[in-house]
């Protein structure tokens, strides 16, 4: 029988049809990616800590920062990092208070509490990674977390901050903190319904502090409208005197974006408009710019195995460079699976900020990776039956429980460039639990490990 090579396969001519359609749905999967020699470790990632609440869900030991009692907070989600004036702070999503602080009420409803605002800000001068850093949190006159409230001229709240509404992305640049928080998520906070969990913001807002996050006033709108690409997002200080944006849509697009990018000259980041939004690559490579965000084009897509259509799974992201292998890291929590990853925290690697960006490799899966029936609930069903944790509430054993919102801890991260190896740390989001623990990973430039 004839014979001939596929894919890099010896194959029959019987099977040849069937192998190449193969070949061309792998293809499918990213088009674009370009060959990458880094790679994530495998068996690297590992839990840290807890890095909130009163008890490890795992270890049912008490947590370095003992929110409860330090501070009322039972739990909360996200924790964008970045430094300013000498410690690194985190913005958490969704804070959860408990009932009474020091012996009065601290629920939403009761005062100083405001309705309409409900994350939280913490801080830390902690710098050894291996070690979960110890926590101080914004608070209120009475020693609780305060939420963050983002003020207008006349110094009344200018927008909501409420379930699904939070603190996207932070930086600090000439002793000024900024930071872009996400804002309008009516799926989550119909008008006059009952909140609910469901969708994303649809509008992002920059707003400034000049007191280390104990007071936000509002500079401009970001990114709004039913096309609005910048409300996920992450931003750099880059080499070249421009901040780095990367965006994805939210409302009824969270978890289904593609990313995107943009620049804009530090001296301007005060300022409204001014953005320039990366709409390709030229020929020769070089980046092309608009002024338009309907310009902005995606910097890749994700795939389902054997769909010609995209499958993005994009929403909470973070990108940092690694000096350390001369990259600019990107994770990311996607569901996709396929024949080259399993669902959960995703990586891509890019010698430039807009790419092009290397296919993905999971860096973290719940199952594989350890953390399913330790840190993150199996669900009780017919499948299985025997519960193998009890970190779950009677009335979710049904629900798996899920990670998110990867966000690199660029403090943190240590490595060796002779020998294109690097750690990196970050903060994943869990639910069912809820709550959120720091991870690390390593990766390696398999050229150099010869």
């Amino acid at each position: 029988m004839s014979k001939l090579l596929v894919c890099g396969v010896t194959v029959a001519w019987l099977v040849m049809a069937a192998l190449a359609q193969e070949c061309g749905a792998q293809a499918r999967q990213d088009p674009q990616a370009i060959e990458n020699h880094i790679t994530h470790v495998q068996g690297s990632s590992k839990k840290v800590c807890q890095l909130t609440g009163q008890l490890d869900h795992e270890t049912r030991q008490p947590t370095v920062n003992q929110t409860v009692k330090r501070f009322g907070l039972i739990a909360a989600d996200l924790g964008y990092s970045f430094e300013h004036h000498g410690k690194l702070f985190f913005l958490f999503g969704d804070a959860l208070p408990s009932a009474r602080f020091r012996g009065k009420p601290n629920r939403r409803k009761d005062p100083p509490r405001l309705l309409d605002d409900d994350d939280a800000i913490a801080f830390t001068t902690d710098t050894t990674p291996d070690q979960c850093p110890k926590l101080d949190f914004i608070t209120n006159s009475n020693g609780a977390y305060e939420s963050p409230v983002v003020l207008n001229a006349e110094g009344q709240p200018a927008i909501t901050l409420r379930t699904n509404e939070m603190p996207i992305s932070g930086i600090s640049e000439r002793s000024r903190m900024y930071v872009i928080f996400g804002t309008d998520n009516i799926l989550s906070n119909p008008p006059g319904g009952p909140r609910k969990p469901a969708g994303g913001p649809t509008r992002t807002v920059m707003a400034a502090s000049d007191d280390d996050a104990r007071t936000f006033h509002y500079l401009y709108d970001v990114s709004k409208g039913p096309g609005a690409k910048f409300i996920y997002g992450s931003m750099a200080r880059g080499p070249d005197g421009y901040i780095y944006f990367w965006g994805a849509q939210g409302g009824a697009l969270y978890r289904r974006s593609a990313p995107y990018f943009a620049r804009k000259k530090t001296e301007l980041l005060d300022r409204t408009g001014e953005m320039e939004y990366f709409t390709g690559a030229g020929p020769g490579g070089q980046p092309r710019f608009s002024s338009s965000e309907a310009d902005a084009s995606p910097l890749f897509e994700d795939y389902l195995d054997g769909s010609a259509e995209p499958h993005n799974c994009m929403a909470n992201f973070s990108v940092q460079w690694n000096p350390f292998v001369h990259r600019w890291v990107m994770l990311y929590s996607c569901s996709n699976h396929t024949r080259a990853n399993l669902g959960g925290i995703w990586m891509r690697l890019a010698e430039q900020p807009w790419g092009p960006w290397s296919a993905p490799q999971t860096i973290f899966n719940a199952e594989r990776d350890g953390g399913l029936c330790r840190f993150i609930h199996r669900a009780v069903n017919a499948q299985n039956p025997t519960p193998c944790d009890d970190l779950s509430p009677p009335e979710r054993q049904a629900q798996s429980g899920g990670n998110y919102a990867p966000y690199l801890i660029s403090l943190f991260t240590t490595g060796d460039e002779a020998r294109g190896t690097s750690t990196f740390y970050y903060t994943m989001a869990t639910w069912n639990p809820y709550g959120q623990v720091i991870m690390k990973s390593t990766i390696q430039d398999d050229s150099k490990q010869r």
